[in-house]
């Protein structure tokens, strides 16, 4: 007998193990950039797959008229680079180095050899970029349907779970970033997120300095929870003054 979609939605999912992916990689050249020095990008495209070995990596995407989007910050034991994996236009993408930083490279034609040979390594590899997808997905959610105030708060929340170390109950302590890097995250001006990072901070939502940040992220949860205030008129006129 055939079985019920009714049926079939109490049966939970399947979900594949994660795969450690650092455990299908051999050892590969080890390379070493300064603060600041730039990976790949528009002049030289990647061509290999790079793991993180210590320090950070800020992932951007470059714009037609120059306009720096920051996508990502790569942390140590974390892939990039799989643009270099396709074919076409993928110079747009640029990888530089947050601190000083040690990546390790594989080129492509070896990367293509190694799944062949080691079939888990493809699924570790698959989990990685659908993860990425998943991430990229919420973000367009979000700036489809939040103000910049929330679109803001989302991304601190996300930062804090990727990049944070907990201090209490509540608190969670991440690296600085400057108000124009955050902007460039969530499409908006210095401006602006001068103005709401203030204002978290008023509302006890943050504390942040040259240090660091410290989110509390029961209080941003609780604010998130809400119904959303319309600023967008608000947020025109901020950007424009």
């Amino acid at each position: 007998m055939a079985t019920s979609f009714a049926a079939a939605a109490t049966v939970p999912a399947y979900r594949a193990p994660i795969e450690d992916v650092l455990a299908h990689l051999p050892i590969s050249t080890t390379v070493e950039y300064r603060k600041g020095q730039i990976i790949y990008g528009q002049e030289h495209p990647s061509t290999g797959l790079y793991l993180m070995a210590g320090g950070k990596v800020k992932l951007s995407q470059i714009a037609g008229d120059g306009t720096e989007i920051l996508l990502d910050v790569i942390l140590t034991d974390e892939i990039f680079g799989e643009s270099s994996l396709v074919t076409g236009r993928h110079g747009a993408e640029q990888a530089s180095a947050l601190e000083n930083t040690k990546v390790m490279v594989w080129p492509i034609s070896a990367i293509e050899d190694l799944v062949t040979k080691r079939p888990r390594l493809a699924v570790a590899l698959l989990q990685i970029f659908a993860q990425r997808s998943v991430d990229f997905a919420l973000r367009l959610e979000s700036f489809s349907i939040d103000n910049i105030e929330r679109r803001l708060a989302r991304a601190l929340l996300r930062f804090a779970d990727r990049l944070g170390t907990q201090e209490s109950e509540d608190s969670v302590r991440m690296m600085a970033f400057t108000h124009d890097l955050l902007s460039r995250h969530i499409g908006t001006s210095r401006e602006l997120v001068t103005h709401y990072m203030n204002q978290f901070r008023r509302q006890g939502l943050l504390n942040y300095s040259r240090q660091g940040i410290v989110l509390y992220r029961d209080r941003i949860h609780q604010w998130m929870a809400q119904p959303p205030r319309h600023e967008l008129q608000r947020d025109n006129g901020l950007a424009n003054t």
